[in-house]
Order: structure tokens, then sequence, then C-alpha cells
């Protein structure tokens, strides 16, 4: 009995032992491409992990009116191939859409403009997105509320 323990435990150990190793080990995943640079998320582990999610945020600090701004991109998930993981690339060209209020007092302000991608929340792995130069990689941890509500039928 005790042998099987020791086996059980030694097993468990090697097991987590290499999700750690995975975790940290960055070079299975390409380098980045020109132009671009690879950011990493590593997540803290939490209980019920499948109650939360991570909204990946990318963009960059620029000079705005009054006007809502949004940044155009597109996020794409990827494989890695041989390994089961996906990493993520953000393609832009740093141009934005807004709204076309008009801004009577014409001043300009820094502002933080980017785009959103919504991924599963998965402790054992890191989240890697590549994006342009320039621009930044920030997040969002977001958690599900238990409570369920009724719709209404009409």
């Amino acid at each position: 009995m005790k042998l099987l323990l020791t086996i059980a435990f030694g097993l468990i150990t090697a097991t987590t032992a290499s999700f750690a190793q995975d975790k940290q080990n960055l070079k299975i995943y390409p380098e980045p491409k020109e132009g671009f640079e690879r950011s990493v998320i590593q997540l803290t582990p939490k209980k019920n992990e499948a109650d939360f999610k991570v909204e990946i945020i990318v963009g960059k600090t620029m000079k705005v009116d009054c006007n809502l701004h949004n940044l155009m991109g597109k996020f794409e998930e990827k494989d890695l191939k041989g390994w089961g993981y996906t990493y993520f690339e953000y393609n832009s060209d740093g141009k934005t859409t807004s709204t076309m209020r008009g801004c009577p007092d014409r001043v300009l302000k820094d502002k933080f403009i980017y785009n959103t991608e919504l991924t599963r929340y998965n402790s054992k792995l890191p989240i890697i997105v590549y994006a342009p130069k320039g621009f930044q990689v920030k997040y969002k941890i977001w958690t599900r509320s238990q409570k369920q509500q009724d719709a209404t039928v009409k």
C-alpha cells in the first residue's frame, strides 16, 4: 500500500513539475516576426477557473479629441503545432474609428485606445500575445455571477 501511495505521489509531483516547466518555457513559442513583440500573461491559480475569463487588451496611447475612439485591428488565435497550445496574434496598422461629434474646444488629450479579445482562464499555461511594436498588451480578469436571472417571454 505504501508503495502504491509513493508511486501516486511521484506521478502527481512529476505532472505538476511538467506543467510548471511548460508555463515558464517560452522557447516552444515562435519568435516574434519582424515588427512585432511578444507579451506574456501569467495567471495565478484560482478555484473553479471555469468561472473566470481573461480580457486581453491591445492598444496604444494616442492624442484624441472628445469623440469615442476604437482601435481597428484583428485578433487571431493560432495553434502551436505539435503542442496543442494556442497563442494570439494581433494585427493592426494603428488606424482608429470614432464617433463624429463636434468637439467645440478642439482639445486633444492622451487616451489609451484599444481592442479586446475574451478568452478562457487557464493558470496552467501562459497567454502569449504577439502585437506590433509600439502597442501595449494589458488584461482584465472577469468573473461570472452565481446569480441566475429569468428572461421574460414576450
